[in-house]
C-alpha cells in the first residue's frame, strides 16, 4: 500500500522520507519515479454531460490517466476536464471531494495492466483509483456530508468507470461509500485504509 497526494499541487506524501522504499521498490526513493516518462499535457475539452461545478472550481484539474492497458509508463499526467456529471446534475447522495490523497491498492496495477479487464472493462482513457481522502467541496441535498467536511472513502469499481477515480484532484463519490476523516489520521494515513480495510474485514 501506498499513498499520491494532490493537495492544491502534486507533491510527495508529508513525512516522505528518501532513504525509505517508495510504492514498495527497494532503491526506488524518488517520489514520482513511477511516473517517469509520463508526459504532462492538456486534454482538450470536449462534447459530453456537464461538467461539475462548486464554489472557486478551477478550470481544469491534474490527473494521473492511463490512455491503455499496459505497464506504469504508459500513465499520463494530465490537465483534465473536471469530473462530468452523468445525469446532467449532482445527484442527492453524491458528493464532490477534493482529493488530498490517493492510496494505491492491487486492484489497480491489476486494472492498469488490463489483468481484470474480463471482470471490469475500462473505457479508456480512463483515471484509474478506488481509496481517497480529501474535503467536500459540494454535496448533494440527501448527503450527510457539508463543505469543508474532511472524508475518506472509496471510489467504488463501477463509479470509477462512470466519473472517474481518485488519482485526480477532485472525484465525485457517492456519500455511502464515504466518511468523516478522524483527526487523529493525516490524508496520507487515511487513504490507505478503504480497500485495504475492506479485505481484511473481507
Amino acid at each position: 500500500m501506498a499513498e499520491m497526494s494532490f493537495g492544491p499541487r502534486l507533491r510527495p506524501a508529508r513525512g516522505f522520507d528518501k532513504k525509505d522504499h517508495y510504492l514498495g521498490i527497494p532503491g526506488l526513493s524518488d517520489p514520482f519515479a513511477f511516473l517517469q516518462g509520463c508526459v504532462v499535457s492538456q486534454v482538450e475539452m470536449d462534447n459530453g454531460p456537464a461538467i461539475v461545478q462548486f464554489p472557486n472550481a478551477p478550470a481544469k484539474m491534474l490527473a494521473v490517466v492511463l490512455p491503455d492497458y499496459g505497464p506504469a509508463s504508459n500513465m499520463r499526467v494530465q490537465l483534465c476536464d473536471l469530473p462530468r456529471l452523468p445525469g446532467g446534475k449532482l445527484r442527492a447522495t453524491e458528493v464532490v471531494v477534493e482529493v488530498h490523497s490517493a492510496g494505491i491498492n492491487p486492484t489497480d496495477w491489476k486494472q492498469r495492466k488490463g489483468i481484470l479487464s474480463s471482470l471490469c472493462k475500462l473505457s479508456l482513457p480512463t483515471i484509474l483509483g478506488i481509496d481517497f481522502s480529501g474535503r467536500v467541496v459540494r454535496a448533494g441535498e440527501e448527503a450527510p456530508f457539508a463543505f469543508g467536511d474532511e472524508v475518506f472513502g472509496r471510489q467504488t469499481l463501477d463509479r470509477m468507470r462512470e466519473v472517474n477515480g481518485t488519482y485526480a484532484e477532485y472525484c465525485i463519490v457517492d456519500a455511502a461509500d464515504v466518511c468523516r476523516k478522524p483527526r487523529s489520521l493525516t490524508h496520507d494515513q487515511a487513504a490507505a485504509v478503504p480497500q485495504a480495510c475492506l479485505a481484511a474485514y473481507a
